[in-house]
């Protein structure tokens, strides 16, 4: 059966052949196409568009050599762009996109960089600004890039640039908050000792404010030495903990327990870091402490006086009958620099070198 079917249409083909023949196979057609397509392939844009516009005009009927050299065109057009962009010409890629406009190649992809110049200026404004004095800086020239983010955020150098700006926003944001808490610590160090109870409240209620976790007050609440031993550990490794725990003490030493107020002296009698430190271990300490205590106080910038409860507490735990002469003949009504004055002399003159000098 089956040979009958292929004798049968062997026979039909040859009763159908009127003497026509086939056509032959177009192979510039196919050479073109493959040559043009290899070229592309090869990111050889240039060539391919000399292939296409052979192609085109050898075969106008054809429609791929058209359409595919207008996508050629807008990529080597973009490759132009894009290469001015990456040295930074602004104004060569300006004028290369007016040209392509003025000859009518424009396309939604050349067209796109037209955003490009005013981004690379703004960025260049913002690189100009640098170095940053403070993380403020940072944040406001960030603000001059926002409305060019379109098209800053298509470069992968751009984002890397973001992300280096960011780190170094927090780095700087970090350091600015640890001056700032630095410096609200201090002047609650200079109210504790110099001030009145106003004053030191009015300084922890700024800190309160600002740095409501702030450590400071996390060491408001010890009772006892044990309590004091403890937070001390605690606080190592934390930026300014040990100062907070001075002052913290300083402002609490009125109420202490006599088992908190020996954890305090045990905390300060090595090397107190703040000047509520020196002045309690100045309290809890020897004339030695004490001589320490004023002279911080005498270097300070700007000069502390401290308040004149602490000068009276100072004044009965170092007197003599030699300061009360030596005060009777200078002045009927001491000031305070004349007081601090008296109790370095005593200090300075019980000191353990003083001490072996007179029994020489």
């Amino acid at each position: 059966m089956e040979i009958f079917i292929v004798i049968f249409m062997t026979i039909f083909l040859c009763g159908c052949d009127d003497g026509a023949k086939a056509p032959d196979y177009d192979n510039f057609r196919a050479d073109m196409t493959l040559q043009s397509v290899e070229q592309i392939n090869n990111g050889q844009t240039e060539k391919a568009i000399e292939t296409l516009k052979e192609f085109r005009q050898k075969a106008p009927e054809d429609p791929f050599p058209v359409a595919a050299a207008r996508i050629e065109e807008i990529r080597l057009d973009a490759e132009k762009a894009n290469k001015l962009l990456r040295v930074g010409n602004v104004n060569e890629l300006g004028l290369l996109l007016q040209m392509i406009e003025t000859e009518g190649n424009a396309s939604p992809e050349i067209l796109a960089f037209r955003a490009a110049p005013p981004a690379l200026e703004a960025l260049a404004k913002y690189c100009a600004r640098m170095p940053w004095e403070r993380s403020s800086d940072i944040t406001d020239g960030m603000e001059l890039l926002r409305p060019h983010a379109a098209i800053l955020k298509s470069s992968a150098a751009f984002n890397a640039f973001e992300a280096f700006q960011q780190s170094k926003f927090e780095t700087m944001k970090h350091d600015e908050q640890l001056h700032d808490i630095q410096d609200m610590l201090d002047r609650l160090d200079r109210a504790a000792v110099g001030g009145d109870a106003k004053s030191v409240q009015t300084a922890m209620d700024a800190l309160r404010a600002k740095y409501p976790h702030n450590v400071f007050f996390s060491c408001l609440s010890f009772q006892s030495a044990a309590d004091i031993a403890a937070l001390n550990v605690n606080l190592e490794g934390i930026t300014y903990g040990r100062e907070a725990l001075e002052i913290a003490s300083a402002v609490r030493w009125e109420g202490l327990s006599q088992s908190a107020r020996r954890g305090v002296a045990e905390l300060v009698a090595k090397k107190p870091l703040t000047y509520s430190g020196a002045w309690l271990a100045a309290v809890t300490g020897g004339r030695a402490a004490s001589v320490d205590f004023f002279n911080r106080l005498r270097t300070s910038s700007p000069l502390l006086q401290p308040n004149r409860k602490i000068i009276a507490a100072l004044l009965q735990l170092n007197a003599t009958s030699s300061v009360q002469d030596d005060w009777s003949r200078r002045s009927p009504c001491p000031g305070v620099p004349e007081m601090i004055e008296q109790i370095l002399s005593v200090g300075l003159r019980n000191t353990p070198n003083n001490k072996q000098k007179e029994s020489k």
